[in-house]
């Protein structure tokens, strides 16, 4: 769309032509609205009818065309005066945001020097769509929020303006949720997500939502974000100290940075509801922060600054416990921290109570000893403080003046450290400073918390097929690092199957030592790859256990001999008129083993005429090695040694009964004929002699009907007019 809109003025511009040092009359204005992203060469306006001047000043005067953007959109055809567009015009890359946005250019024409100026209005069409800067948002919303709590959201972007910008937004249908605009104006940055309904984390513990923001453009353009709402259980539990008030008392020459007290608090709740900080209350002076300081996860309070008590004889300091939860909740308790003065006895600790032992999974708070600690001076000389090393798994509670216990802080763990000897260091509150330090000593008692575990995540090996029973085919090997019974191991076959039978049939483990042994022998030709698991348990209770995985490759033994498929035995052949070289038979023999054990070779036993007689080694081929003379006997024994490459090799023996016959008149074509088998023929040597038999039969059936059909002839031909007869029968045919 192009509109053109003209004024005619007559005025003096200087600004334009301020840098070029000009005073230059603008003759004409004129304005034009195109549409952005219009079609490269599309024409906005004719400027020789709309500024009403004649071709002639376009043809025979110079001209030059200033813009005021980097990029040139327009030029002027010469010809007709028609300005046309040569660039693509995006408004948001033009414009930004701006509602209204324009482009101004000035034609300069010289002799005399005059000046069109011209302002294009572009204008916005809804080519962008409303995106969102996330495709997703995640909020974690504890279940004890109050309906009418608002979460803010990033608003949507829509870079078109006017009707084309961003003017809805709507939420997926659901009861919790709602979405509002706090201002009115769209392209605010201003969105926030209000909570319609108290949520119940155990009825739904996440929700899934999807915003939409559309604008009003034709055809309207959408942009989606998702929303996912995870349902926070409630943090109802405060921290709580292990105290309510922490009393020690320190020298007031006590070294800068040195600990004070611990203070403890515990939070039933999970998690990060669960975890606990410590500050000091907002209401402590600056005065106190500027002598004390606390660690925030440890608790740990210790001295900042330097002590004088003639200035201050004790300082109380309120100390509040936070979690972590959304809405938190605090804790509080207090710490008195008096200063003494010169002190000359040094403190006395008594171990009242200890055991022998603690066992690794008792429960933080669990006292492992009872002490107490008295101080021969008098008055704040003999205030004691008691402590210990802030990286031991305990602290020390002060039930009363003087009255210690120290309390196991975490679990134990007996694998990583067996015994303890917690020092106990008791300082009194003198001038200068007396302390005593006390061993409290004890072993860590070992509970079943450790599984056994093997050397290795798998095992495989190789055994020979024909393992002999009883023999030690592997061994596995596990450790428990826990102590006495619960360290104790037993090694145990889990039951599978192998072919259809248990595996339990074929080895057993020794429970102790964990050494697999051979109960009857694997088949290669059967089975070729065993698996199956091997249990390992401690003895402790509950008994804890682990398996592992056992591949056995089963390796080939040379346990069967060759078997000869042909010639079967008892077999018998006749020969007649054979040639050197020429094969008489085949021996076709197998061996169920595999690779070298199953690499067969053949060869003519000494009991045979190997000088008529030759064998192919790898083949079995029997071939004539030489004529037969005729002094040779008519029947020979060939012996065929069948046999296989395993170590040690073995070996099948195969006999042929050979008959050699005189040559026929009838025929001077080798022949070979096969006389009998004694017993049935299977398989494919079954075939072949049928084929042999009816190929015999066929040449014996010829040969008869030959002989029946020449003796039919002679007979016709011994009557003379018959042979008249025909002799001129066939003249006369032909």
């Amino acid at each position: 769309m192009i509109v053109a809109w003209k004024c005619w003025i007559s005025w003096w511009s200087t600004s334009f032509f301020a840098m070029l040092g000009l005073k230059s009359t603008v003759i004409g204005q004129i304005g034009y609205s195109v549409i952005e992203e219009i079609e490269i060469g599309t024409a906005v306006g004719n400027l020789v009818h709309d500024l009403q001047i004649d071709y002639g000043m376009l043809l025979n005067r110079k001209f030059q065309i200033n813009f005021d953007t980097k990029t040139q959109y327009f030029d002027i055809n010469r010809r007709n005066g028609i300005l046309y567009i040569i660039n693509r015009i995006d408004r948001e890359e033009l414009c930004g945001g701006r509602v209204i946005c324009e482009i101004k250019l000035a034609i300069v024409m010289d002799m005399p020097l005059e000046v069109f100026q011209i302002q294009i209005q572009v204008l916005d069409m809804n080519d962008n769509s409303p995106s969102f800067p996330e495709d997703k948002s995640i909020f974690k919303i504890a279940e004890s929020v109050l309906p009418g709590a608002s979460f803010p959201l990033e608003a949507a972007y829509d870079p078109d303006v006017g009707s084309n910008a961003l003017c809805s937004y709507d939420l997926s249908p659901n009861d919790f949720f709602t979405i509002e605009t706090p201002s009115k104006d769209f392209r605010s940055r201003s969105l926030v997500l209000v909570l319609a309904q108290t949520l119940d984390r155990e009825e739904q513990a996440a929700h899934l939502l999807t915003l939409t923001a559309t604008d009003c453009g034709t055809p309207k353009r959408s942009g989606t974000t998702q929303i996912e709402i995870i349902v926070q259980d409630a943090n109802d539990n405060p921290p709580m100290f292990t105290q309510s008030i922490y009393r020690v008392t320190i020298p007031e020459n006590y070294v800068v940075g040195g600990l004070i007290v611990v203070v403890s608090a515990t939070d039933m709740d999970e998690g990060e509801n669960g975890a606990v900080r410590y500050l000091f209350s907002s209401i402590t002076p600056l005065s106190i922060k500027q002598l004390f300081q606390i660690k925030e996860k440890s608790g740990e309070i210790s001295l900042k600054g330097q002590l004088d008590y003639e200035e201050r004889t004790s300082y109380e300091i309120q100390v509040k416990a936070k979690d972590n939860g959304q809405l938190v909740m605090t804790g509080h308790c207090k710490v008195v921290i008096n200063i003494t003065d010169v002190n000359d006895n040094a403190p006395e600790i008594r171990v009242t109570t200890l055991p022998g032992s603690v066992k690794e999974d008792s429960m933080p708070g669990f006292v492992i000893a009872l002490f107490t600690v008295t101080d021969k001076d008098s008055g704040s000389n003999g205030q004691v403080v008691c402590q210990i090393p802030v990286n031991l798994p305990f602290y020390l509670d002060s039930m009363f003046t003087n009255y210690y216990s120290l309390v196991l802080k975490h679990a134990l763990d007996r694998e990583l450290v067996k015994e303890y000897n917690v020092p106990v260091t008791a300082v009194d509150g003198g001038f200068p400073k007396l302390f005593t330090v006390a061993y409290i000593s004890f072993q860590v008692g070992d509970v079943n918390d450790n599984p056994p575990i093997f050397a290795e995540s798998s095992y495989s090996f190789a055994i020979e097929e024909n393992i002999h029973r009883g023999t030690v085919i592997f061994q596995v090997s596990a450790l428990d690092p826990d102590q006495g019974k619960n360290a104790q191991i037993t090694f145990s076959l889990l039951d599978s199957f192998v072919d259809g039978i248990s595996v339990s049939h074929f080895i057993s483990i020794h429970p102790d030592s964990g050494q697999i042994v051979s109960l009857n022998c694997f088949d290669y030709e059967k089975t070729q790859i065993v698996h199956f698991f091997i249990e390992v348990k401690d003895c402790g209770s509950p008994s804890l256990s682990n398996t592992v995985n056992i591949t056995v490759f089963v390796q080939d033994q040379n346990d069967n001999s060759p078997e000869v498929l042909s010639p079967l035995p008892n077999s018998e052949m006749s020969l007649r008129s054979v040639k050197p070289g020429q094969i008489v038979s085949k021996v076709r023999a197998v061996d169920a083993d595999s690779g070298y054990n199953a690499l067969l070779s053949y060869q003519l036993h000494p009991l045979t005429n190997t000088t008529l007689f030759n064998i192919d080694f790898n083949t079995g081929d029997i071939r004539i090695a030489r004529n037969i003379q005729t002094t040779e006997e008519n029947t020979h024994k060939l012996v065929i040694l069948v046999k296989d490459h395993g170590h040690p090799p073995k070996s099948t023996v195969a006999a042929l009964l050979v008959s050699i016959m005189e040559a026929s008149e009838e025929t001077d074509e080798d022949h070979i004929v096969l006389v009998k088998h004694e017993h049935p023929t299977t398989g494919s040597n079954e075939y072949l002699i049928i084929a042999i038999a009816f190929i015999f039969s066929t040449l014996v059936f010829i040969v008869l009907f030959y002989s029946a059909f020449k003796f039919y002839l002679d007979f016709k031909n011994t009557d003379p007019l018959h042979r008249v007869e025909d002799f001129e029968y066939m003249i006369s045919h032909n």
